[in-house]
């Protein structure tokens, strides 16, 4: 599981005084881009060549998240599928109180070809290895 400490900045928080429920795929996007990062051990080109695209997100909001929050979002790869990977993801308070818990999936894309393409092995491998 991949972790990394997210800054609760004053323009995450709505009027109800803790962070917008929008905010949270934001965070959720930081934690994806690490884990990748650390998993393939370099930065992916987002947005160039093959690449992942993300496709389906959904979360529960379970606590609301404060201003002064310390609070990390955890990231895992839960299932890796013939063209696709099945990510859950928490955030969590300092305390270890999950705030929020999130699912996405992700798709191999080609952005030359505009089409899915079957998971290259060497990608598996990775993140099968971060994950071990």
């Amino acid at each position: 599981m991949h972790k990394i400490s997210i800054q609760v900045r004053f323009s995450d928080i709505d009027g109800v005084g803790h962070v917008n429920n929008a905010v949270y795929n934001d965070y959720f996007d930081t934690g994806r881009l690490h884990y990748f990062k650390e998993a393939f051990g370099q930065p992916v080109e987002w947005g160039r060549g093959k690449t992942l695209v993300l496709v389906h997100t959904e979360a529960d909001y379970l606590q609301p998240v404060f201003l002064y929050d310390a609070i990390e979002v955890c990231t895992s790869v839960v299932a890796i599928g013939r063209r696709s990977v099945k990510m859950k993801q928490r955030i969590v308070a300092a305390g270890g109180s999950v705030r929020v818990e999130g699912y996405s999936v992700l798709s191999t894309y080609d952005m030359e070809t505009r089409q899915s393409f079957p998971m290259p092995e060497e990608w598996r491998k990775k993140i099968e290895a971060f994950e071990a």
